[in-house]
């Protein structure tokens, strides 16, 4: 009988940190799109070609994209601006930043991207302003600068929240004042205008990170770290010109330099998540809205050694009260944990409380920078990460809302430029799509200072083949057998089974099992075989009987 060779395991990879020296229905599609930053050399000219679908990797052809192109202040498009629906993810290149800034579209917590009047918003840095401005994707998948500066100074990242024509924005930097402001959106005229009396100070000094959420009652809520602590701010009330702060007085309220806080509101509550990398644990602070500002509840959905990093994203479906958190683990640094070791969760917690969590990525799979994106109408959740951990390509995955279950790997990918660059820092909307609307993701690389954005089509319906790498060797064994190799199958969904081919019949199919899921490298032996010319092949299969093209080994000849 044919034999299976074990799992060969994960090849090694870079144990350094990830750190920067600056702080339904078939056919219901939904397009996503995922916003990016390319970074050349200094002094180098940046050479950028098209960008390929998924339907284009597997068919082993790159198709060109357009030219994305951003004017300061340019006026309304008389059109609405809506971005067509696409077979197939596409991804476009966009305008340059100035390479003195860090990643724009950072950071791991907050969100940049939002929707109104049947189109996609974002908080981009503005050619002609060199700051953040208000953006507006158009039908040729380029960007308008409505000119709108969402915050004067140019190292400033964003966190912004829409509802009711209303544009919430705390911003931040590394060692300035946290602020807040508001922005009136005019449909008529696809323009934003800042409200009297903002920017208004939220707390004074810097912060890694600050995100705001908006609970029922119609107050703004903040949170940060500093001074080894994590913070909250709130407006009074629906006066969100004036707002006080505190300490989040629960226990184990001190965190490292390196730890970051997290907020997020549902159904009648707000969540503070924070890192503590320094006893190893990820804590989510619970406030009921209306209770005392400092009335909190403490829960731990994530502990253990290497467990926590500080990169942290949180997402709520609306009316339902469960809350999705995306976590980096630091395992990379415990010795002797190795490739195999959890490198990044996917957590839920329910109304009721109770967490359950999966395993989306292992150390091996070096993933970055995770964010989450709800699709309420077909319960999917889905997971965009940047691979490897310094930068590289955008890769997404998804899974139903219960039970957690996502694909092995870094998934399928969705953003891939040019050699040499680093795509890193994805960033998503706050609210959950449907299949009325379209949605967006944004990400950032940090070696050629230039946006890409791609467009993502979503299915209820899993219609979307494996892509299977090219590489696959066959040879001959001295008991006169042939042995091939193939390297593993990824998927948005998953793999289940590897079909064996030899001379064009199937004669082998290896199901994917909890036992052999992450191998990398697979191996299939034939028995002993007569003397002849043989050719194998391998096709790989998801659960929605969606095929790979096949790959073929080059041929063997048994004497």
């Amino acid at each position: 009988m044919p034999s299976h060779s074990a799992p060969r395991g994960r090849r090694s990879a870079s144990r350094s940190r990830d750190r920067r020296t600056s702080s339904a229905p078939r056919g219901r599609r939904v397009a996503l799109v995922a916003v990016a930053v390319l970074v050349v050399g200094a002094g180098a000219a940046a050479a950028y070609v098209g960008l390929p679908s998924l339907r284009a990797l597997q068919e082993r052809r790159v198709y060109p994209a357009a030219t994305a192109t951003a004017t300061g202040g340019d006026p309304a498009p008389s059109v609405t601006p809506l971005v067509p629906e696409t077979a197939e993810p596409a991804s476009y290149p966009g305008q340059r930043y100035p390479a003195a800034l860090p990643a724009p579209s950072g950071d791991k917590p907050q969100s940049k991207l939002w929707r109104a009047s049947d189109t996609w918003w974002a908080v981009m840095v503005s050619v002609k302003k060199k700051v953040p401005t208000v953006h507006e994707l158009r039908t040729d998948h380029t960007w308008r600068d409505t000119g709108t500066v969402v915050d004067a100074r140019a190292d400033s990242t964003a966190d912004v929240l829409f509802e009711k024509n209303a544009l919430y924005v705390v911003s931040r930097t590394e060692t300035g004042a946290i602020t807040y402001a508001r922005f009136t959106y005019t449909p008529g005229k696809r323009t934003y205008a800042r409200a009297e009396g903002f920017p208004v100070t939220v707390a004074t000094g810097g912060t890694e990170s600050a995100s705001l959420a908006k609970d029922s009652t119609g107050t703004i809520w903040a949170t940060y770290t500093q001074g080894a602590r994590v913070w909250f701010a709130r407006s009074d009330g629906t006066d969100d010109t004036t707002w006080s702060k505190a300490l989040l007085r629960v226990p184990d309220n001190t965190v490292g330099a390196d730890d970051v806080s997290a907020i997020v509101a549902f159904k009648g509550k707000v969540g503070i998540a924070w890192s503590d990398q320094g006893n190893w644990v990820f804590r989510f602070a619970v406030h009921t809205d209306g209770a005392a500002p400092g009335t909190w509840k403490v829960e731990t959905p994530l502990s253990g050694n290497g467990m926590v990093d500080d990169h942290i994203n949180l997402k709520a479906v609306a009316g339902d009260g469960r809350v999705f958190a995306a976590v980096k683990t630091s395992q990379d640094l415990v010795a002797g944990a190795g490739d195999d070791a959890p490198g990044m969760y996917v957590l839920r917690r329910d109304p009721d409380g109770t967490w359950e969590k999966t395993v989306v990525g292992l150390v091996g799979d070096r993933l970055t920078r995770p964010q989450l994106l709800l699709d309420r109408e077909s319960s999917r959740v889905y997971l965009f990460e940047a691979a490897p951990t310094t930068g590289g390509s955008i890769y997404y995955k998804s899974s139903p809302f219960a039970p957690l279950s996502f694909a092995t790997g870094r998934g399928a990918p969705l953003i891939t430029g040019p050699a040499g660059a680093a795509i890193n820092d994805v960033s998503t909307a706050k609210g959950s799509t449907t299949s009325a609307v379209d949605a967006v993701v944004i990400a950032v690389d940090t070696t050629g200072h230039r946006y890409f954005h791609g467009e993502l089509p979503v299915t209820a319906d899993d219609t979307r083949p494996p892509i299977l790498p090219s590489q696959i060797t066959s040879a001959a064994t001295p008991a006169g057998a042939i042995r091939t190799t193939w390297k593993a199958a990824t998927d948005d969904r998953g793999i289940v089974a590897y079909d064996v081919y030899m001379n064009g019949v199937v004669v082998e199919t290896i199901d994917v099992t909890t036992a052999n899921r992450q191998t990398v490298d697979w191996t299939w032996t034939t028995p002993t075989l007569t003397p002849g010319t043989y050719q194998l092949a391998v096709e790989a299969r998801d659960e929605a009987g969606n095929v790979s093209p096949r790959r073929t080994a080059p041929q063997v000849v048994i004497q």
